[in-house]
């Protein structure tokens, strides 16, 4: 799972066996050490809950968390159906969130996570 962060923004992008682990488990997470310490990491997740009635988002001890609704993910992780998206109003600014299937990039064939991408619906990444 790729993680990109700008500004008051997150995406996630899923390769296609992740995908399978979300609809499997409910949960898939990542972690990512900046340092020796465990305060030094930062791990993001995400997750399904049957109790969401919307894509949630979170951050506790240096960790992310988003949160789908159980048949919100079930018809995304199930369909061709590329994106996830939602907006929160956070003390006068938003925070969007975006959780996508991973695409296979044409332009960098050398690239290790194309043969665990979804196929591209254009040549373009």
């Amino acid at each position: 799972m790729k993680i990109r962060i700008r500004g008051n923004s997150v995406r996630l992008r899923l390769l296609q066996s992740e995908v399978k682990q979300l609809g499997e488990i409910g949960k898939i997470s990542e972690t990512t050490q900046f340092g020796l310490s465990d305060d030094e990491t930062l791990t993001y997740t995400l997750q399904i809950s049957p109790q969401a009635t919307e894509i949630l988002a979170g951050f506790r001890r240096n960790e992310i968390c988003i949160t789908l609704p159980a048949e919100l993910a079930k018809k995304w992780i199930e369909t061709e159906k590329i994106t996830l998206e939602s907006e929160k109003i956070l003390k006068g600014d938003s925070l969007k969130i975006w959780v996508e299937k991973d695409f296979v990039c044409s332009t960098r064939t050398d690239d290790p996570d194309n043969s665990d991408a979804f196929p591209s619906p254009d040549l373009n990444c």
